[in-house]
This record gives C-alpha cells, structure tokens and sequence, in this order.
C-alpha cells in the first residue's frame, strides 16, 4: 500500500470513530429519556397518542397496566423504527456511491445524522425526538461507504484487513461511546434541569460530528475513480437487497456459486438472520431491564457496556476463533452461552449473577456473527464476496429493525422473567440450524 492510501485509511477510519462515539453515546439514555417524556407536564400530542392507544389495546387484549412497562414498549418502536430506515436507505445510499463517488454520498450521510443531532439537542418534545431518530436512521450509512472505500483501497487479497480495522473503529465506538454519553448526562447542572441530562450529550455528538466532517471534507480522496454502474441500474441493484424473498434466497448469487455451497450459504444466511433477530431485541432491552429491576442511572448502564466492551475485545484479541477450522466450535458455543446469559439474567435479582449473565452475552457478541460471517465467505467465490457481504448486512438490518419490536412486545406482555427465558430458549434453533448445516457441509465436503 502507497503513502497516500495509507493516509486515506487513517483519515476514514479516525472519521468513522468518530462517527460511532457519537452514534453509541446515547445508548444508556434511552431509558431515562423515555422517562423524561413521560412526565405528565412534558406530554406533547404524539406522546398522548401513543400513550392512549397502548392503554386501548392493553384493556382489549386483557394486558395488565404496568405503566413501568409501557416506556420498553416505546423504546423497542423507537430502535425497530431506526434499524427499518436504515434497512431501506443503507442500500440505496451504497449504490448511489458507485455512481456519484463514495465521498460526495458519505458527506451527505454526515450531514443528515448532524442535522438529527441538532434537532436531537433542542427535542424538548417527543415528536421532535421521533424527527430526530427519523432523520438519523435515514442517514445512517457511514459505515457500509465506509466499508466500500476500504474495499476501493485494499487489493482482494487484503480486503480483510480493511475489514479488520472497521471491526476495530466498531469495538472503540461501543465500549467508549456509551461512557462518554453517561458521563456528559451526569456532570448536566442540576440548576437547569432534567433538560440538560440529554442536551450535553447530543452536543458531544455535535461536535464530534463537526470534526468528523472536516476530516472528510478536507482530508479524504475520492477512490472510486470510474463510475461502476449507470444510474438506471441503480434500482435493480437495490431491490436486490430490499426485497426479503431475495435476500433469504441469496437470488444475486444463483449464477455464480454451485448448488451446494448457494444451498449452505442460504442456511447460514437464515441462521444469521434468526439470530439476529433474537439477539438484538433482547440486547435493545437490557437498558430497560436494568433501568427497572436494579435502578440503573444512566451512568451504570455506561459502565455495563464497558464491560461487555472488555470481554469483546479480549476474545477478539485471539484469532484463533476466526480460523475455518475451529469456527464451527465458536459459533456454536457462543450461541450455547447466549442461551445460559438470557436464562440468567432472567432470574438475576442481585447485580453478581446479572453479571455473569452479562459476561455469556459478552462472549456470544464477540464471536458469533464473525465466525458465520467468515464462514459464508469461505464459500462465496471471490467476485461475489462483496455482493455476499452486502446481502448479510441486509440481513441483520431486516433483524435489528423486528428484533426490538417483538422483543418489547413481549416485555411489555409479559414481563422480563418470561420475556427473556422464552427469548432464551429460542435462540436454541439457531444452534440447532447450526448444527446441521455443518453436518451437511462434512457430507458433501464442500470446498
């Protein structure tokens, strides 16, 4: 690699820190900024609204009024909300940068989410939070044209380092970023108010975002030097990876691999979303769960992604779990810990066993969806390992945006216990999925 490509590489990849250290600090807030738009004299009409018609369909359908529970309900829309926008817009953002250049759309991108953290900094209204997420998860497609730049700059041969540093950018954002959004909510001046508990931390991703966007103004080169497809193209593509039938039949692959390896690509494709789906709605309610049942600030739910953060990084700092050979035993195992953590935490009333709890969920983060990922792109041939990737990503964007939302219905219903036990106990299909596609992969011993 040249200077100027190594320069290219350290200027994206301070941005996209960035980028996820203000994107990831308002992760312990959600609960207590639920809170805060809850109180009665801070009701504004979309707050009313959806407030009235939780309580109609709770004396329908006989749901006990646990008004505790009714701000999960929320907070799970609210991240189903984000996560289905940014399904829809990622892919179209992705193939607009193969047209009009990867900088030109990441600035666009830059710009959409800094204007959803102003707007964030002055919601002194529900409906203008909702605006704010809005904006933002339809901006948000940083990382995929970040990830397409380290794909413009690094040879194939070497496209899993880029991939690699990405991974890294991703572990810094979410160990640091929700220590510094708890920390600017708890310095907030008691003198002005609850306000100020969320007005410091969307100004800290303000700024970040300022300095992000300098960086890239100035500093970052255009590396896609020909247009790769012509605009009238760009909708087919697209449809490709918003189309659910297509993604889960991986149809942009039909052509180009064997029957078996597609066959084995579209079950772990299946296990992925499955997963996914599971894990992330009952991860997006851990803040709540905790905010409930041990009273967490926003400054312990901060120190809980820290060490979660520690673990992740502990286990990613051995490769070895990413080595073909021992990845079916990781996969596999981190799915059995995911399992154990969700059980645990279920039945946790004193912090020590939430936290062993905690520590399984630490252990299934870190190695799950990297060793399934590594896996179906040992089976992809080589030109379609971006087009597999893209697929993926789609994937686990269609789980993050029906994740949250099923799983705080379900908190909502039933209560947490039951809630995560069943969500527990479902993760076991995955495994079970698992499990037979190795067994059809030592079969047929595909590649």
């Amino acid at each position: 690699m040249d200077v100027a490509s190594r320069k290219t590489v350290i200027v994206l990849i301070s941005a996209l820190i960035l980028d996820l250290l203000a994107f990831t600090c308002i992760l312990p807030l959600f609960p207590s900024i639920i809170d805060f738009y809850a109180v009665e004299s801070r009701k504004d009409s979309l707050y009313t609204l959806f407030d009235s018609t939780v309580r109609s369909v709770q004396n329908l359908a006989l749901i006990p009024n646990l008004t505790r529970y009714n701000n999960v309900l929320f907070g799970g829309l609210l991240g189903s909300l984000f996560s289905a926008l940014q399904f829809v817009s990622s892919p179209i953002l992705g193939a607009l940068s193969d047209v009009y250049g990867r900088k030109s759309i990441l600035l666009i991108s830059v710009l959409g989410t800094l204007t959803s953290y102003i707007i964030w900094s002055q919601s002194d209204t529900f409906t203008l939070f909702i605006v704010s997420r809005i904006i933002g998860g339809l901006s948000k497609a940083s990382v995929s044209v970040s990830i397409t730049i380290m794909a413009d700059i690094f040879p194939a041969a070497k496209r899993g380092i880029g991939t690699a540093l990405v991974g890294i950018a991703f572990s810094i954002g979410f160990i640091v970023g929700p220590m510094f959004g708890a920390y600017f909510s708890s310095i907030a001046p008691s003198k002005q108010g609850i306000d100020e508990l969320f007005t410091l931390p969307a100004y800290f991703a303000i700024s970040l975002t300022v300095v992000q966007l300098f960086l890239l103004v100035v500093l970052l080169p255009e590396t896609l030097t020909t247009p790769k497809i012509a605009l009238k193209d760009i909708l087919r593509n697209v449809l490709v990876y918003l189309n659910p039938w297509s993604l889960f039949s991986f149809s942009a692959l039909e052509e180009s691999q064997s029957k078996e390896a597609l066959r084995a690509i579209r079950a772990y494709g299946l296990v992925y979303f499955l997963y996914l789906f599971l894990f992330s709605g009952l991860e997006f309610t851990l803040s709540f769960f905790t905010h409930l049942r041990f009273g967490y600030d926003s400054m312990q739910q901060g120190r809980m992604y820290l060490f979660t953060g520690f673990i992740m990084i502990l286990i990613q700092g051995n490769s070895n779990y990413r080595v073909k050979k021992e990845s079916a035993f990781f996969r596999e195992m981190g799915i059995v810990a995911i399992v154990l953590s969700y059980l645990v935490i279920s039945i946790s009333q004193v912090q020590s066993v939430f936290y062993f709890g905690l520590s399984l969920y630490a252990v299934a983060s870190a190695t799950v969806v990297p060793c399934i990922t590594s896996c179906v792109l040992e089976l992809a041939n080589e030109s379609d390992k971006g087009v597999t990737t893209g697929i993926f990503r789609s994937l686990g964007a269609l789980a993050r945006a029906l994740g949250p939302m099923v799983a705080s219905t379900l908190f909502w219903v039933v209560g947490p216990a039951f809630c995560y036990a069943v969500g527990g106990l479902s993760l076991a299909i995955p495994l079970v999925l698992l499990r037979r596609v190795r067994y059809e992969e030592n079969a047929e011993k595909i590649k």
